[in-house]
């Protein structure tokens, strides 16, 4: 029986409540009737590092919405919020191998199995967070982003790149005062992510960091191992950190670049119309995301000021750290996929939209 027949069926005398109580009834016949609240058919895993109210989550829980809606619920995204998989290297290593469908990772975390992603990792090679995922941007779909992920199929073997997005720049975080200039770096004990290409840039600044892995990072500024670390702002917001991070430096060298990555057999094993569904919710995710972060990054500064009494610093002496990681650009090559070649067309697509 239809919804609309049933309510014509309601006895007029019901007491409000009852009446109400049947209009919601009716209502989820009717939704029921429409699919949907149909059992999913297909179920993937995604994960990622952090909460579900930080930037990574935000991401992984819109792209589940957009999945259910635009699959009319026949596809279900199970988000894995939190690192619940391990760190980000081992859950790259989880979506390569299938133990995980998808995940959402920074970029210098899924480049010990596709060194191509290293360009993205190269200091001062974008001016601002479009570059990245703006229109036209190096992580938006697009012909760069087919080119990369063309060349991260071929050096991982299993791993698709299928969406992209940022947080913004990487600020320095620190302890006990402000990071203004490189002089103020001395004596710090900095922790940085274990990529090589990241590990060149600071050692141009005259830092040896400690490479500790995201998920220990917390622990490690609470206890003293570390006093000082780099990320974008929301996670000191998101993340606690404000329990110990007193100063923040907004810097400009290096955006964070996260990539979606999935199983490339697992996808290919997937039908034409649900490869269609996941493409085009990756592809509206990626615009929402883009959007979200500007919007949001005004509220989180407010935040750490008069909530967290956070200091925000300046940095005096921004063109000497460009100076210098700049300057560490040829010996970096050599830890990018594709060397100097993939480097300049990077550059070239930068700077014309094309890649010849």
């Amino acid at each position: 029986m239809l919804p609309r027949q049933l309510s014509r069926q309601l006895p007029r005398q019901l007491p409000r409540l009852t009446l109400l109580f049947a209009l919601a009834v009716i209502a989820a016949a009717s939704a029921f009737a429409n699919g949907a609240f149909a059992e999913p058919r297909l179920t993937l895993k995604y994960a990622h590092c952090c909460p579900a109210d930080q930037a990574f989550g935000i991401y992984a829980h819109h792209f589940a919405d957009q999945v259910a809606k635009n699959s009319n619920g026949e596809i279900q995204v199970d988000v894995l919020d939190g690192g619940v998989m391990g760190s980000e290297q081992a859950t790259a290593q989880k979506v390569q191998l299938g133990v995980v469908q998808m995940a959402g990772i920074t970029s210098n975390n899924v480049a010990q199995l596709a060194p191509s992603l290293n360009v993205l990792v190269l200091p001062y090679l974008n001016n601002g967070v479009d570059d990245l995922t703006g229109k036209g941007g190096l992580l938006r779909a697009g012909s760069y982003r087919d080119e990369l992920n063309r060349r991260v199929m071929a050096e991982s073997g299993s791993l698709r790149v299928v969406g992209g997005y940022t947080n913004s720049f990487r600020s320095l975080f620190a302890k006990s005062k402000c990071i203004s200039t490189l002089a103020d770096l001395k004596g710090l004990k900095v922790r940085a992510p274990k990529n090589p290409v990241m590990t060149a840039m600071w050692k141009s600044w005259g830092v040896s960091t400690y490479p500790i892995a995201w998920g220990e990072t917390y622990g490690a500024v609470a206890q003293g191992v570390v006093d000082a670390f780099d990320s974008p702002t929301d996670v000191i917001l998101k993340m606690g950190f404000y329990e110990h991070i007193k100063y923040i430096t907004e810097a400009s060298y290096l955006p964070m670049a996260g990539v979606v990555i999935a199983n490339n057999d697992w996808f290919a094993g997937l039908s034409k119309a649900d490869q269609d569904v996941i493409m085009k919710s990756l592809d509206e995710t990626d615009v929402f995301h883009a959007q979200w972060v500007k919007d949001v990054g005004a509220e989180v500064r407010k935040a750490l000021k008069e909530q967290h009494g956070v200091t925000f610093c300046e940095l005096k002496d921004a063109d000497e750290w460009q100076k210098r990681a700049r300057g560490a650009w040829p010996e970096l090559y050599k830890l990018v996929g594709g060397g100097k070649d993939w480097v300049d067309l990077t550059m070239h697509y930068k700077e014309t939209g094309k890649l010849k």
